[in-house]
């Protein structure tokens, strides 16, 4: 696992170093301006020109010290749209002109369309404290920077892309698309949330000499790969499906079958032994065509959704179980008491789709709520929970579902898990937008749900939903390198989970 850092939490790590180390701020400014330019000449041949866009504060400061070690390989010149505020960076001008190197005082008027397009910009102009949309010269300047990246410049940012929210990973109307970026110290949140994923190119995280201490604990990571194994045990030979879990299912409606057969197969593929589908009466002969290998529990309905006359039925079939996945196509028509059921059932449980409805519309079932429950909206199903306000940033939409009182497995293009318990949230990057498809959901509820039942699992509710998040996403990776991101569907991701668990886990 990989530390993210927020924004303000670099800040007051850098300002607690500087206050108590006898280190120069321009010291650590040249190793991280050593750091850009190794990455920049490791790609630019020598002779080339490259351009420099450098705003007023030190992520300027780190571009023209950059344009000052690169002179003598290429030909180089700085472009401010102002002239640089903090010390720092007015020094490292003062030596980048003591040096030669062209500046370029460029304001709005002079919207950049003279000089010819150079081999690569660095872009300097804005650091990780960016709250708000680029105007002006910058706008002007950043414009340029993209133009040029489409007549097949280079692009290489410093510490994050100007443009893009450094906290949250939204980008501005006013946005560099990067080919690389260079991030000092520690990977910043938003270069792995939201449009970071887009906007940032290859990541390159460079050390600049900061010790650890001064910025704390983690409150967030990135769940890697390789983190898996360490989470999900290897199964011994001498084994029985018992020992794998049985993992219920409860899910589906007139309509919407589908959705509980993706769900079911997705449990399947994540190994549970045993999984049984409770579902409306209707929908069992497309059950047991769609997913063979999944029991049918048959319950009353009314309107083709699971009615409250089925709650003895469904009472039963939780007895003995492992784990409960409540909601996929389950339809708001159905019974709000059935969720009641499956959260006072003392289950590991998973609540998804329209079990996240029923929750959002009967607030009493929060109550119910604890950490053995893993909440696992999209951002409309999160905004009916806490409020679209609270979605602006996915590391705190995470924190503020688990405030709920449960696990929260926040899903977007970086899905984001939480739990009132532990302070730091895991992210987990893995997948592609071709699994923007109805059915993935599903498929990642059942995977999740089998790896809750496993009667051997070790790892908390939270390291399992971050387990399950990132198989899901390598899986759908996978599909969408055979069948492109318009063409796949949710299915193609079941095809490609047995690669990655024999990858990652068997």
């Amino acid at each position: 696992m990989k530390r993210l850092i927020s924004p303000q939490d670099m800040r007051d790590g850098e300002a607690r170093y500087f206050a108590s180390a006898n280190v120069p701020s321009i010291e650590v400014m040249e190793r991280a301006a050593q750091a850009l330019a190794d990455v920049v000449s490791a790609e630019v041949p020598t002779g080339a020109t490259l351009y420099f866009a450098c705003g007023t504060g030190g992520n300027g400061g780190d571009g023209t010290a950059c344009a000052r070690l690169l002179r003598d390989q290429y030909n180089c010149r700085i472009f401010q749209p102002r002239p640089p505020k903090s010390p720092d960076a007015i020094e490292n001008l003062r030596r980048a002109r003591e040096k030669g190197i062209p500046v370029v005082e460029c304001s709005e008027a002079t919207a950049l369309e003279n000089p010819p397009c150079p081999d690569a910009w660095v872009d300097a102009l804005f650091g990780t404290g960016l709250s708000r949309c680029p105007e002006g010269a910058e706008r002007a300047l950043i414009g340029r920077v993209n133009r040029d990246r489409a007549r097949s410049a280079r692009v290489y940012a410093a510490d994050v892309p100007s443009g893009l929210n450094g906290a949250t990973g939204r980008a501005y109307a006013a946005c560099v698309q990067a080919d690389h970026t260079v991030t000092f110290q520690y990977l910043k949140q938003g270069l792995v949330l939201a449009d970071g994923l887009d906007c940032c190119g290859e990541i390159h995280v460079a050390d600049v000499g900061f010790p650890e201490a001064p910025f704390g604990e983690s409150d967030a990571v990135l769940f890697e790969p390789s983190d898996i194994s360490a989470c999900i045990p290897k199964r011994r030979r001498n084994l029985h499906k018992g020992d794998c879990g049985h993992l219920l299912i409860v899910a589906g409606s007139f309509g919407m079958a589908g959705a509980a057969a993706m769900c079911a197969r997705g449990a399947l593929r994540g190994g549970a032994g045993l999984v049984s589908l409770a579902c409306p009466e209707s929908i069992v002969p497309i059950l047991q065509v769609l997913a063979p290998q999944a029991m049918c529990v048959p319950l009353p309905e009314q309107r083709g959704a699971i009615c409250e006359a089925a709650l003895p039925a469904l009472e039963r079939a939780l007895a003995g179980k492992s784990a409960v996945v409540v909601g996929p196509g389950l339809s708001r028509r159905a019974c709000p008491e059935i969720l009641r059921a499956a959260l006072e059932s003392g289950l590991p449980a998973v609540i998804d789709a329209d079990g996240l409805n029923l929750l959002s519309e009967n607030r009493a079932l929060r109550t119910l709520l604890n950490e053995r429950h893993v909440l696992t909206p999209h951002p409309g199903e999160a905004a009916r929970l806490i409020g679209q306000e609270a979605l602006e940033n996915p590391v705190a939409a995470a924190r503020a579902l688990s405030a709920l009182g449960a696990t929260a497995l926040y899903k977007g293009a970086s899905s984001v898990i939480a739990t009132p318990s532990d302070p730091c949230a895991y992210v987990s990057v893995s997948g592609g937008c071709g699994m923007a498809r109805g059915g993935c959901g599903d498929i990642l509820s059942g995977l999740l749900g089998a790896l809750l039942a496993d009667r051997n699992r070790a790892s908390s509710p939270c390291m399992t939903a971050a387990c399950a998040s990132e198989l899901h996403g390598l899986a759908g990776a996978r599909a969408q390198d055979k069948y492109g991101a318009h063409a796949m569907n949710a299915a193609d991701v079941l095809e490609f989970l047995p690669e990655v668990f024999k990858a990652h886990v068997d």
